[in-house]
């Protein structure tokens, strides 16, 4: 299961980032994270994340580029990293220290 509790121009996503969550329905939902200026994206509370996960991650940095939406990552979940360093994605990742 996935939770997104939105605050202002934040997203905190907590549970699992997987291929079972990420259902039409929550991709319909979230794809709106980034229909404004500016959105963060706290994966603090992700616990398990797959390939699919990342792909849907990396879905809405496309988005944002094309809707001119500023968007980054916070908290990374050490698997998140190892995932993207094994596709070779990891420089997509619009991090930020938090």
């Amino acid at each position: 299961m996935i939770d997104v509790q939105q605050i202002e121009q934040k997203a905190i996503f907590s549970g699992a980032l997987t291929r079972a969550t990420i259902t039409r329905a929550f991709d319909k939902k979230y794809r709106d994270l980034v229909k404004g200026e500016r959105i963060i994206l706290d994966l603090a509370k992700v616990d398990q994340i797959d390939t699919a996960g990342l792909a849907w991650i990396l879905l809405l940095i496309e988005l944002a580029s094309k809707t001119t939406c500023h968007i980054s990552l916070v908290n990374l979940p050490e698997d998140l990293v190892k995932l993207a360093k094994l596709s070779a994605v990891d420089t997509l990742l619009p991090t930020e220290n938090t």
